[in-house]
């Protein structure tokens, strides 16, 4: 197993509403649950009581997370040619129809939170990669997406995007502070042609063997941009706004965007397309 594997957290999968339907016992049973997973010090419940469920596992060192997998059987008919596997784990039921029940075990690589394409950047006078992508060249290249399923790397993500909106430079799954997913992440496109692609489609569904999710995606807010101004004045503030429609994609400060007369109407009308409506983004509230 790789030792870049997420340091601490998986996720228990597959049908666990069975182990919570029945209060009078299901502390026990998430106890028999917990007491296959070696070492985890968190777990916490995100699932239906009428169809499938799922528990996430914290643990206190990433050897656990190793030691776990290793028990675990795998598959490897996948859709996906990532050259990885799934992970499942028997465990005993009382309720079950049959009393050995296989859960899945979906462990996160740190590796899946970045992909980029192979290329020179020093011979375009960068020191390495971290320094191209966060020019000023490619944040105008890039995109927020939002609501990814739990599962989507950022491989996946990239080559979804370049079949849809055309060739992708980067890729990333933004993570929290034990380097699990978060829901988000970014997109640089190669040309302005597929950034404007994927931003004038806004929402995505993704459809495949394991889940079928509706993706957001928005342009990247950058938050150190100055104010375009209004009226072709100079401002002298940073752009808490930022305006979505295509004929915009301006920053703008609090003043500058409500003395800006294009702002005074926000919402689409039969005439105009979505992606023309001034619509505000901000950084950390994209559906401002």
């Amino acid at each position: 197993m790789s030792a870049t594997t997420a340091k601490r957290n998986i996720v228990v999968s597959n049908d666990l509403n069975e182990y919570e339907n029945d209060s009078s016992d299901s502390d026990d049973r998430m106890s028999e649950i917990a007491s296959t997973l070696p070492n985890a010090f968190t777990i916490r419940e995100e699932s239906s009581s009428i169809t499938v469920g799922f528990v996430y596992a914290v643990y206190e060192n990433e050897e656990s997370v190793h030691k776990i997998l290793h028990t675990c059987s795998t598959r490897t008919d996948r859709t996906l040619d990532d050259g990885r596997c799934e992970y499942y784990l028997d465990v005993y039921s009382q309720r079950a129809s049959s009393r050995r029940k296989s859960i899945q075990i979906i462990p996160w690589f740190v590796e899946d939170s970045q992909w980029i394409a192979e290329g020179d950047y020093t011979s375009n006078g960068y020191g390495n990669w971290e320094q191209r992508l966060n020019s000023t060249e490619c944040i105008n290249r890039t995109v927020f997406v939002g609501a990814l399923h739990g599962m989507m790397t950022a491989y996946a993500l990239a080559r979804i995007c370049h079949e849809l909106f055309g060739d992708v430079e980067h890729a990333a799954i933004d993570t929290d502070r034990n380097k699990y997913p978060i829901g988000s992440g970014r997109v640089i496109f190669v040309n302005a042609h597929s950034y404007y692609a994927a931003v004038t489609a806004n929402y995505l569904m993704i459809k495949c063997d394991k889940f079928c999710k509706v993706i957001q995606i928005d342009p990247y807010v950058s938050d150190n941009v100055p104010c375009t101004g209004n009226n072709g004045q100079w401002c002298p503030n940073m752009g808490q706004y930022f305006c979505r429609s295509l004929k915009c994609m301006k920053y703008y400060c609090a003043t500058c965007w409500d003395l800006n007369s294009n702002h005074l109407t926000t919402q689409t009308n039969e005439c105009e397309p979505p992606a023309m409506v001034h619509k505000p983004l901000m950084r950390n509230a994209r559906t401002a």
